[in-house]
């Protein structure tokens, strides 16, 4: 019968004690033949590298022929072995196998968001110059001028402008150069954005939540009413959305790179110029990378490093867009000269803190002599100064007005059917369609927001409290303007993905064994 093995008394040997470190081939505690067990171990670790290293050795001399077989063998199986990259959901290497999961898993769900969108497209497609007089005008308008050739301009004066952030409507005259102008141009290429920005939310919900989250959230925005119903209309939200998802995507990714972040860091300025020149508000990525970051490394200097790095990106991408301004309009306009008005809007003595307002227009100043780019200038100036100045002067008004603003931020999801029809009633077959769209939209929405919730409140997760603070920068961001339910639709990915966090702990406390009462409770 074999006895347990003790531990080995300590050696008392005055070199072993006036070293402090214990003899070669045994650890304190350690008896002789698990001391015997560790040396081999090591040796046989010595000669695995040391194995390695001739291998290296041997194919950097001649990769074809090695000076044994089984060196040979194992550069054949070092050149074999297919370079991989860090996966976002736990670092590993990224493996074929894993690509067909995640292909497996996401070519459904992509498929779906095109199909769906694709039978809306069929069923509803407005014409923009149906005589309407809307933002899809000017960007359907603005985009066939840009694809003629005649670069940004106004498309009722002809002069150049920035009256809108040129990001979509030079885009959409892109494609209409590349694949031909028309209205169903416009729609395919609006699912071609959704379809990748389902995709991107996938990635987002696979780095920061996992797989089952990554799938239901990815599911969820496929299938979105309020996110399908804009498939038919030519508004800047699709492009933007698919622009800011991405750099949500990369300041997630960034701290789990061991190495290389910097290309990481100047794509994630890049994405974020972008977006800005597409709607302005996607400046707060930026401050919203310094906070993901900085309770992610737990320090500061190095966010802040990162996030310097990043904003100097994107100022090398608006660079350009504000000398053109300097040069056209005659002022260095950052992003457009929507600004002044939408602040105006939102800020004066008549504002409801919505779009709609008595006045038919914001304040203009008198013409005189000047061009019309730099009237257009002039009114942008006028309006913001006026209406910072009511916002500063008029505190109490400004917290009702706040209050009004994210409300209808928030009360509904089913403002595209509004701009489909043009606010015209006759648009739908019935009333009872346009009720069934309308409460599909907003039942989805809301069920959404408290799955969300519960989401929140449930999840672990560090990313979850970044999408919370992304909801909350981004309900900041618009408060200095007026509510409107259209401006919620970039951040929809967010609601879906905590959704998505709060189905997958539901679905985890169902299944989870629970003990039974004999367990439970002990004997009297």
């Amino acid at each position: 019968m074999t006895r347990p093995c003790r531990p080995a008394r300590r050696s008392t040997s005055s070199t072993t004690k006036a070293s402090g470190r214990t003899p070669t081939g045994s650890r304190p505690g350690c008896c002789p033949s698990a001391a015997r067990s560790s040396a081999r171990a090591s040796a046989s670790r010595h000669s695995r590298r040391a194995t390695s290293r001739t291998c290296r050795r041997a194919c950097r001399r001649n990769p074809s022929t090695s000076s044994s077989s089984r060196t040979a063998a194992s550069c054949r199986s070092s050149r074999s072995r297919p370079a991989t990259v860090p996966h976002p959901e736990n670092g590993a290497p990224v493996t074929r196998a894993a690509v067909r999961r995640h292909t497996l898993a996401l070519g459904p769900i992509l498929a779906c968001a095109a199909l769906v969108r694709i039978a809306w497209i069929l069923r509803f497609h407005p014409t923009p110059t149906d005589g309407r007089f809307d933002d899809t005008v000017w960007y359907r308008v603005a985009a066939h001028y840009f694809a003629a050739g005649d670069g940004y301009v106004n498309p009722y004066t002809g002069t150049p402008t920035a009256a809108w952030p040129p990001g979509y409507p030079v885009t959409l005259g892109a494609v209409f150069k590349l694949f031909g102008e028309g209205n169903w141009t416009a729609y395919g290429f609006n699912v071609a954005l959704a379809v990748l920005t389902v995709a991107v939310v996938y990635w987002i919900g696979l780095a920061a939540f996992g797989r089952p989250t990554a799938i239901v959230g990815a599911f969820a925005v496929a299938l979105w009413p309020g996110q399908v119903y804009f498939a038919s209309l030519t508004l800047s939200e699709p492009l933007f959305t698919l622009l800011f998802t991405t750099g949500v995507l990369l300041i997630v990714l960034a701290p789990k790179a061991s190495r290389g972040r910097g290309p990481q860091l100047v794509s994630l300025g890049i994405v974020t110029g972008l977006a800005a020149l597409t709607r302005g508000q996607a400046l707060v990525l930026l401050p919203l990378a310094l906070l993901a970051w900085r309770f992610e490394a737990h320090r500061w200097r190095p966010a802040i490093g990162w996030v310097m790095l990043a904003a100097l990106a994107t100022g090398v991408v608006l660079a350009p867009w504000v000398a053109r301004n300097q040069r056209e309009l005659g002022s260095p306009v950052i992003i457009a000269t929507n600004l002044g008005p939408n602040v105006w809007i939102g800020n004066h003595a008549d504002a409801t803190g919505r779009m709609q307002i008595p006045e038919s227009e914001p304040p203009l100043p008198e013409r005189g002599d000047m061009t019309q780019p730099e009237f257009e200038v002039a009114a942008d100036r006028l309006a913001l100064r006026k209406g910072l100045g009511y916002a500063f002067t008029h505190p109490v008004d400004e917290l009702r007005l706040a209050g009004s603003k994210v409300r209808a931020m928030y009360e509904s999801d089913a403002t595209a059917l509004d701009w489909n029809s043009g606010y015209h009633p006759g648009f739908y077959d019935s009333p009872s369609e346009e009720r069934w769209l309308r409460g599909a939209a907003n039942g989805f929405w809301f069920v959404a927001l408290a799955l969300a919730g519960l989401g929140l409140i449930a999840s672990r997760e560090r990313a979850a409290g970044m999408l919370a603070v992304l909801m909350l920068l981004w309900t900041a961001g618009h408060l200095p303007f007026f509510g409107d339910a259209r401006f919620h639709y970039p951040i929809v990915f967010a609601v879906a993905l905590l959704a998505a966090r709060g189905i997958v702990v539901l679905l985890e406390a169902v299944r989870r064994p629970q003990p039974s009462l004999s367990r439970r409770y002990a004997r009297a």
